[in-house]
């Protein structure tokens, strides 16, 4: 019995991918230039006090003048550092883990505190930092602190639209060979190859102009998904099966931008 393009047509209009909303790089460097604000008004409200003193935690005695002074010059170094061919990973993960210490000893200290109000607000932005960089904050200990820019991603895009071809081609062999799809069906899945190839370029496009685009790699992962699925019905596309492994490290370095699983290339 032939297949119905029903079931198709329901996988299609399916969503189980939904692409987390990603900040783009000129969000991040806005950000970060809101994070070396907030660290100068943090300080200025610190008492002189404190500044000067010598505090003991977990990892020992710190004196808090020199730490300070060490946070302000890894910012900087974040701020300086971050562009749109180098996303600063390492140095937002020194950023991120010198303030998550602050961080504990702030929330330890009594509400009245000079500078606690200014630390809450800087920490409200940490941990926006830590969401763009695939973290949390505070940074628990060894966690993996990584972004990938917008210009990483968009050539993912690129590369995905053109290897989005070659399964269309592989597809339309296969399933021609294939006497239990018919000729819609066919037609159908072919015809989602080549939009995923036209859904790439639109997102790559959009990360090359800094434009938000989580709605894009959604449907770029929905339509990938959907394909996976239907392929994995259809045992026998050799062709079809080869030409979507090439293009599932795309898809892989796309839903890692996002946040989301990517679509299984078995």
């Amino acid at each position: 019995m032939k297949r119905s393009t029903t079931l198709l047509v329901i996988a299609l209009t399916a969503s189980p991918l939904l692409a987390a909303d990603r900040m783009t790089d000129k969000d991040v460097k806005s950000l970060v230039e809101r994070i070396d604000d907030g660290r100068d008004k943090f300080e200025d409200k610190l008492d002189d006090k404190l500044k000067h003193s010598i505090v003991r935690g977990p990892d020992g005695e710190a004196n808090v003048d020199k730490y300070l002074d060490d946070f302000k010059q890894n910012v900087d170094k974040l701020k300086d550092r971050l562009n749109g061919n180098y996303a600063a990973s390492a140095e937002a993960a020194t950023v991120l883990r010198q303030a998550s210490t602050i961080d504990r000893y702030m929330q330890e200290q009594p509400s009245d505190t000079k500078g606690k109000s200014e630390w809450n607000r800087l920490a409200s932005d940490m941990k926006l930092l830590a969401r763009a960089y695939g973290a949390d904050f505070p940074l628990a200990p060894n966690a993996p602190v990584r972004r990938m820019g917008d210009g990483e991603v968009a050539a993912a895009a690129d590369q995905l639209s053109e290897s989005s071809d070659q399964l269309k081609k592989a597809l339309d062999k296969d399933l021609k060979k294939d006497k239990t799809v018919d000729k819609p069906t066919r037609e159908q899945i072919v015809g989602e190859a080549d939009q995923l190839s036209k859904d790439a370029k639109t997102l790559r496009d959009r990360l090359k102009d800094g434009d938000p685009s989580s709605a894009e790699a959604a449907t770029v992962l929905d339509r990938a998904s959907h394909i996976r699925q239907f392929m994995g019905d259809h045992n026998g596309l050799p062709t079809a099966s080869g030409a979507y492994s090439a293009l599932a490290s795309k898809l892989t370095t796309i839903a890692t931008a996002f946040n989301v699983t990517a679509p299984s290339s078995r």
